[in-house]
C-alpha cells in the first residue's frame, strides 16, 4: 500500500511540475503589472442581408434600429457598463490610479475597421473614463490585414487540405456533428421554420424541407479567402447566434419570435458554439488568421511592439471580433466556460486577457475570459422601458416551445429592477489550458516560446502605427 502511495504522489508530481503553471508566480505578494486584452464587439444587428434571412425563414424578421451588421445603442450600452465594472477590477489591482481619468498613455486601444468595433473601441473607453480625452487607434486599410490576414490577401486557403483540417476537428465528420446535435437542431427547426421553398430546392430537396435537412460541407472560397460549413448546422449556427443578439438587443421581449427565453436559448447556443469552434479553432485556420494578433499581443505584453504607445500602456485592448478570440485561444490552447454559455462560446462584448504578473524577477502571464451573462445582457437600463414597443413580438401563428421564468420576472416588475449599478456586470469565467484543469497560467519564457510555436511561418500582418481617433469623434 505504501509503494502504491509513492507512485501516485510521484505521477501527481510529475504532473505538477508539466503543467504550463510549473515554477508559477505564488499569489500571496504577486503583482498585476499589465493586461492585455482582445474584445468582441458589442451586440449589433444581423450581418446577413434580408434575401439570406428570408431564406432561412418565411417568417416576419424583426426591425433592428442600425444597419446591417452595426453596434446598436443599447449594445454601446452595454459595452460601457461592463468596463465601467472592468475599471474596478483594474483599480483594484493597481494596473491604475484611483483617478477620474486614466494618465495620458496607460490605455491604448485598437480597433478594427468595421463601425461595430471602433464604436465598441469608444463605449469601452467611456467606461474606463466617461468624458476623458481618450482615443482608439485604427488603421487605414480596409480590410485590417492585423484582424483579417486571409482576407487581406496574406495567405490563401488550399481547399483540399483547409476542408480535412476541418474535418478532422469535428470529431467524427460532419454527420457526426449532425447526430451529436439532433435534439437542438430539431429544436431551431420548430423555431424557425418554414426556410423558403426556394433554399430546399437549391439543395434537391422537397419545398417543404426542414434546416435540419439540408446537407453539410465544408465549403472553402474559390479565392481562398473564407472557409465555413454550409447547409443545416451553419444556417442553425448563425440562427442562434442572432437569437442570442436580439435577446441582447430587447430586454422587455423574447428572441426568435418571442419563442426564445433564456432556457430555450440554453438549449441552441450549443450549436452555434460547436460550429464555430469547428471552424475557428481548426489548427490551420487559427494558425493561418490568428498568428498576427497573438504576435502582436504577446509583444504588447512584453514591452518588445514596434509600437512603443503598446509598450508604454498598463492596458492594452484590440477590439476585433469572435472569430479573433476563438483563432488565438485555438492557438494557445486556452478553454473558457462562461457563466450560462456553452463552452468556449463568446457573448457580444466577451474579452480575453492576457495578463502579465510579476514577484521579484518572476514572471507568469494568466489567462483569464470575461462576459457578461445571460441575465445581465438581457437586463433593462433605467428609462428603457419605454421604447420595448419596438421589439418584436409574438405572432399568434408561433408556438413557443418553451418557456421559463428566468429574468423575464425581474424585467417585468419594471424600471426600479435595474437599479443595481451591476446589473450589468461581466463574470470571469472558467479558463483552463488542457490537459492542465483549473487556471490557465503559463511562466513567461514558455508562454513565449508557445507564441513562437505556434505562429511560425505564419502569414503576418506589415507593421502599422495607426493614428488614434479620439472618442468623441463620430462614427466613420
Amino acid at each position: 500500500m505504501r509503494a502504491l502511495h509513492l507512485f501516485f504522489f510521484t505521477l501527481a508530481c510529475a504532473f505538477f511540475f508539466s503543467s504550463p503553471a510549473a515554477g508559477a508566480v505564488a499569489d500571496g505578494d504577486a503583482r498585476l503589472l499589465k493586461i492585455v486584452a482582445l474584445s468582441r464587439h458589442g451586440v449589433r444587428s444581423p450581418t446577413q442581408d434580408v434575401k439570406t434571412l428570408s431564406a432561412w425563414s418565411a417568417r416576419l424578421w424583426p426591425h433592428w434600429p442600425v444597419e446591417r451588421g452595426h453596434l446598436t445603442p443599447r449594445g454601446a450600452r452595454l459595452v460601457t457598463a461592463m468596463w465601467a465594472d472592468l475599471r474596478g477590477v483594474l483599480l483594484n489591482h493597481g494596473l491604475l490610479p484611483d483617478a477620474l481619468c486614466p494618465p495620458p498613455g496607460a490605455v491604448f486601444v485598437r480597433a478594427d475597421t468595421d463601425q461595430r468595433t471602433r464604436a465598441t473601441a469608444r463605449a469601452l473607453l467611456d467606461g474606463l473614463g466617461p468624458d476623458c480625452a481618450q482615443g482608439y487607434a485604427v488603421a487605414e486599410a480596409r480590410p485590417d490585414p492585423l484582424f483579417h490576414p486571409v482576407k487581406a490577401g496574406l495567405y490563401a486557403f488550399d481547399p483540399a487540405a483547409t476542408a480535412t483540417d476541418v474535418l478532422n476537428t469535428t470529431g467524427g465528420g460532419l454527420e457526426q456533428l449532425q447526430e451529436d446535435f439532433a435534439g437542438p437542431l430539431a429544436l431551431i427547426d420548430q423555431l424557425s421554420a418554414p426556410p423558403s421553398p426556394e433554399l430546399c430546392s437549391r439543395f434537391g430537396l422537397s419545398p417543404q424541407c426542414r434546416l435540419s435537412d439540408l446537407p453539410n460541407a465544408v465549403s472553402v472560397s474559390p479565392e481562398g479567402r473564407s472557409v465555413g460549413l454550409a447547409g443545416g448546422l451553419g444556417i442553425a449556427s448563425s440562427l442562434a447566434e442572432i437569437f442570442l443578439l436580439e435577446y441582447g438587443q430587447w430586454p422587455g421581449s423574447d428572441a426568435g419570435w418571442g419563442q426564445v427565453d433564456g432556457k430555450t436559448l440554453s438549449q441552441v447556443l450549443p450549436v452555434h458554439s460547436r460550429v464555430f469552434d469547428v471552424v475557428n479553432r481548426t489548427p490551420l485556420v487559427a494558425w493561418a488568421r490568428g498568428s498576427s494578433l497573438l504576435t502582436e499581443m504577446a509583444a504588447a505584453l512584453t514591452g518588445m511592439h514596434y509600437d512603443q504607445r503598446l509598450n508604454a500602456a498598463s492596458l492594452v485592448v484590440f477590439v476585433g471580433h469572435d472569430t479573433n478570440i476563438a483563432n488565438v485561444g485555438g492557438l494557445l490552447g486556452v478553454n473558457w466556460q462562461a457563466e450560462g454559455y456553452p463552452p468556449n462560446d463568446i457573448p457580444p462584448a466577451g474579452v480575453l486577457f492576457l495578463e502579465l504578473w510579476g514577484r521579484g524577477d518572476k514572471r507568469e502571464v494568466r489567462v483569464r475570459f470575461y462576459a457578461q451573462p445571460l441575465e445581465a445582457l438581457h437586463a433593462p437600463f433605467d428609462g428603457e422601458y419605454p421604447t420595448l414597443a419596438a421589439a418584436p413580438q409574438l405572432r399568434r401563428d408561433v408556438v413557443s416551445p418553451a418557456q421559463s421564468p428566468d429574468v423575464r420576472s425581474a424585467v417585468q416588475n419594471g424600471p426600479e429592477a435595474s437599479a443595481d449599478p451591476r446589473r450589468h456586470a461581466p463574470v470571469a469565467a472558467r479558463v483552463s489550458a488542457p490537459p492542465v484543469v483549473g487556471e490557465a497560467r503559463f511562466e513567461l519564457s514558455d508562454f513565449t516560446q508557445l507564441v513562437r510555436d505556434k505562429t511560425a511561418g505564419a502569414p503576418l500582418a506589415p507593421q502599422q502605427v495607426p493614428r488614434l481617433h479620439l472618442v468623441r469623434d463620430a462614427a466613420k
